[in-house]
């Protein structure tokens, strides 16, 4: 009897549903339309932009009846509502809502954003309603699915810091300026030319001074002493009263003539050397070094200080007379015709102008190489300098031994008040936890570099590399607070347009993303902004010829393949990135840039 009168009343209630329109409208509502006009939501500067339309038909929506339409999210089970309530209302209706007429049905479009949440990748899109006429209310169904995740590819940005002594850029693990400034010593040689020539003439009258053989003999005993050579500079000169154009070429000539001579003088050394170490020729080490070529063409501040120097009684008023010449060619007709007036000019002045000088520039400092200066500051550290053992530090390859002369440092009373080695420890320990994951590394790094802060407050590029501690652990606001601060540093600020580029991706401003980061090619994070901007192609490019590419290199290239529909790509793409890192699985599970693969069997079968 139970039964039966539980029947009854479930027929009765339809019946006066029925009877009062609102039966129609729930029979009817699945030919509602109700879509999303973008299905693929996505998070945008911490924002998902959304517009959902709808179809009415004709003949349901009664005069006096109201609908409202709740977009929702189902996150793990949990009904939840960012969006906001579609309020629909019959021609005879009262109150808000977008008028519906009966006869002709209507269209309607909503736009709105919420916040985002990293819940809402996985969530499943749907559309309740609820019909009302007068004092009765009327639940619609079926549930109107409208999509499915929302897509956080933008939080995907990322860095591939390298060890760098370059302050100019940012998100890059910066070593500290040695500030090591190498010292030099040299000799000079000159050899003296006849006029309007460039053949080497021994007899020429300077060359045969004693003043002049004592400099090549001097210059010549310097080579053999086999100091380290960093450049040699040849200047070439020639006395300013021939033509301009002239002197220009003869200077040229002069230098190669110097070149030539003091080629000869070195390889006289090799030989030397060589024989004297009882090494063969072909098997002897060549250094290698600078030429410079210094040809200056006419040497009209060596004729001015010759004159000077002079003891020419009309010294002054030749001086003026030259000087006040408009332009090069008048002074050089008036020096041609004062020769002729002032025979010691021609005798005396313009002759030791004509000439070649060979400057030898060579390391001071026992001329140690690099290889060499590292093996001496590890065995012997004081010794040296800071800066000569923070240089020592930083052309050194040897990671163990890098290491040994920084700890030497802040080991060492006289220098451990210095914050570059500390920065620099930091440094290294940071690098290896990129490389490795050691999570003890982390620790080091976060240590070191906050005894440098210690040291050195506001420094900037102690800042940065905090900074990359913070970005590489994941944490992006405290990331980005410090790399902020590294910029505006009033100690060693380091320019972070690109860091703070790659932040505005987070923000929502893609445009101004491209203008800081500088548009740069093989970029993965200009490739992530193509991806954003929906330009594929370039997108494709970019990435393609990224080198060395990281496991998240990969994931983005499977992404954009998600988004081109290319499912192989999607796959091979993924399963590099996952086997270069594994911990992406967790994120490609969750990732609404996959959804439509989610339940594919290969797709499974990379994320288990």
């Amino acid at each position: 009897m139970k039964r039966i009168y539980v029947l009854g009343l479930t027929i009765l209630v339809a019946a006066l549903m029925t009877s009062c329109g609102l039966g129609k409208m729930v029979s009817k509502y699945p030919q509602v339309t109700v879509t999303l006009d973008n299905p693929d939501l996505e998070n945008k500067g911490g924002n998902v932009a959304y517009t959902i339309k709808g179809t009415i038909p004709p003949k349901y929506m009664k005069k006096k009846a109201t609908m409202t339409l709740s977009p929702t999210l189902k996150v793990d089970g949990v009904n939840i509502q960012p969006f906001t309530t579609i309020k629909l209302k019959g021609e005879k209706a009262t109150g808000e809502g977008t008028p519906i007429k009966y006869k002709t049905g209507g269209t309607f479009t909503k736009s709105g954003t919420f916040k985002f949440d990293e819940s809402y990748e996985t969530a499943e899109i749907v559309m309740n309603g609820v019909a009302q006429l007068k004092k009765k209310t009327a639940t619609l169904s079926p549930e109107k699915n409208l999509g499915e995740g929302i897509s956080n590819t933008a939080s995907n940005i990322g860095l591939r810091p390298v060890l760098s002594q370059d302050a100019t850029k940012g998100g890059n693990f910066i070593e500290a300026p040695h500030r090591f400034v190498p010292e030099f010593k040299g000799k000079t040689a000159i050899i003296y030319f006849d006029l309007n020539s460039s053949a080497m003439n021994w007899s020429n009258k300077n060359n045969k001074s004693q003043a002049a053989k004592d400099s090549i003999k001097t210059f010549i005993n310097f080579l053999n002493e086999g100091n380290l050579i960093d450049r040699v500079v040849i200047s070439g000169w020639a006395s300013p009263e021939g033509e301009e154009s002239n002197n220009q070429g003869l200077s040229e000539r002069r230098f190669e003539q110097g070149k030539k001579w003091f080629q000869e003088q070195y390889n006289n050394y090799l030989k030397d050397y060589a024989k004297k170490n009882k090494i063969k020729m072909k098997d002897l080490k060549m250094p290698s070094f600078e030429y410079i070529n210094n040809a200056k063409g006419e040497d009209w501040d060596g004729f001015e200080l010759a004159i000077e120097k002079s003891n020419m009684a009309q010294k002054n008023q030749i001086l003026n007379v030259v000087k006040s010449q408009a332009n090069n060619d008048m002074r050089e007709q008036k020096i041609r015709e004062m020769t002729d007036i002032y025979p010691e000019i021609a005798d005396a002045i313009l002759p030791p102008l004509r000439r070649a000088e060979m400057q030898l520039i060579c390391k001071k400092h026992e001329s140690y190489t690099d290889a060499e200066l590292i093996s001496r500051v590890k065995s012997n550290p004081k010794d040296f300098s800071v800066n000569e053992r923070l240089y020592a530090a930083s052309v050194c390859t040897n990671v163990d031994d890098k290491r040994a002369i920084l700890n030497a440092l802040i080991n060492d009373p006289a220098t451990q008040g210095d914050w570059r080695a500390y920065n620099d420890l930091g440094v290294l320990a940071l690098n290896d936890y990129y490389e490795t994951g050691n999570s003890q590394s982390l620790d080091d790094a976060v240590s070191n570099l906050n005894k440098a802060a210690a040291i050195s407050p506001n420094n900037g590029i102690v800042l940065n590399n905090l900074a990359l501690a913070e970005f590489l652990q994941g944490n992006y606001a405290a990331a980005r607070t410090q790399f902020e601060n590294s910029k505006d540093a009033s100690v060693d600020p380091v320019n972070q347009d690109y860091v703070l580029g790659m932040y505005s991706i987070l923000d929502g401003d893609y445009t101004r993303a491209v203008q800081l980061m500088g548009n740069k090619s093989c970029d993965y994070n200009t490739a992530l902004v193509q991806i954003l901007n929906k330009e594929y192609p370039a997108a494709q490019e970019t990435l393609n010829c990224i080198t060395n590419a990281d496991a998240k290199t990969y994931y983005l290239k499977a992404v954009l393949a998600a988004r081109l529909k290319n499912e192989n790509e999607i796959y091979s793409n993924l399963a590099v990135a996952l086997q270069k890192d594994p911990s992406l699985k967790k994120k490609a599970k969750r990732d609404a840039e996959f959804k439509r693969y989610r339940h594919s069997a290969t797709f499974k079968d990379l994320v288990k």
